[in-house]
């Protein structure tokens, strides 16, 4: 929190604080972590969207959601939506084997944390809820969290 801070209150734009970030932060987590290499390449595709030689960069304020008035999009992990509520939410990547992953179906105590968390997300939203997995590849908790809607 205090390296997104930072950049904010200095003014500064997005792409180079994403390519800072990358740089201090992910790059020596790569060779620590196990996470899948997919993971660490939605840095590198944030980085080359607000790229400023394309002029697509925004001051890292308005990346962060730190903005009055309408139009805002907020990127949060489900670690950092409790407590939270948003009009809208959009919850990418629940497919089959990615939530919950592999390292959760470890144990029952990460698997009832990765649930948790699942739920955590999807009661966010005051208005819309959005879930986006692959076609016929959804987590078992969508097919879950749509039969408790058919009993409402």
């Amino acid at each position: 929190m205090a390296f997104l801070r930072s950049g904010i209150n200095g003014n500064e734009m997005t792409h180079a604080w994403l390519v800072r970030f990358y740089h201090e932060l992910i790059a020596p987590w790569q060779a620590l972590a196990r996470n899948p290499h997919q993971e660490w390449e939605i840095c590198a595709e944030m980085i080359s969207k607000v790229d400023p030689a394309l002029g697509h960069d925004i001051p890292l304020k308005v990346f962060a959601g730190r903005t009055d008035g309408l139009g805002q999009v907020t990127l949060s992990t489900l670690h950092s939506a409790k407590g939270r509520e948003f009009d809208a939410v959009i919850l990418f990547g629940i497919n089959h084997r990615d939530f919950p992953s592999w390292r959760d179906s470890q144990s029952e105590r990460a698997m009832r944390e990765a649930r948790r968390l699942f739920y955590v997300g999807v009661t966010r939203p005051r208005k819309e809820l959005c879930l986006v997995f692959e076609k016929g590849n959804h987590s078992p908790w969508v097919l879950e969290l749509y039969q408790r809607s058919q009993q409402v």
